[in-house]
């Protein structure tokens, strides 16, 4: 019989958070294999803290906000994304905030777009 691991063993749950940005500051490679997202806004998160990301090829093109982000497909099996985390071993972080907002994913920016699309549906 095949023996069985207890998943418990492997993952932690933190619950609700208010610092992501500290955890993010502890991994290595941000790694989302999901099968259905439109923008996941975690993603961008990730990037903003310079993290390398592995994204789903299921996830929209615009997820893509720095150089660090590769989308791999979820139908080609577990060895092609573990072969391409462990090519992020030794990463440095490269990219910053800056960046991102140089791709105009801004709070302040996004916002006034916004407000300039909800005038345009009122008319004004």
């Amino acid at each position: 019989m095949k023996s069985q691991k207890n998943i418990s063993d492997y993952i932690i749950l933190l619950g609700n958070r208010n610092d992501v940005d500290r955890i993010y500051q502890a991994m290595d490679v941000f790694v989302l294999p999901s099968q259905y997202e439109g923008l996941p806004v975690v993603g961008v998160e990730a990037q903003t803290s310079g993290l390398p990301c592995i994204l789903s090829d299921r996830m929209t093109s615009e997820t893509k906000m720095s150089k660090n982000v590769c989308f791999l497909s979820i139908d080609k099996g577990v060895r092609i994304w573990t072969d391409e985390i462990l090519k992020h071993k030794n990463n440095k972080r490269k990219e910053t905030i800056d960046v991102i907002r140089e791709n105009g994913f801004d709070i302040s920016q996004q916002g006034n777009r916004l407000v300039d699309y909800y005038f345009e549906l009122i008319g004004e």
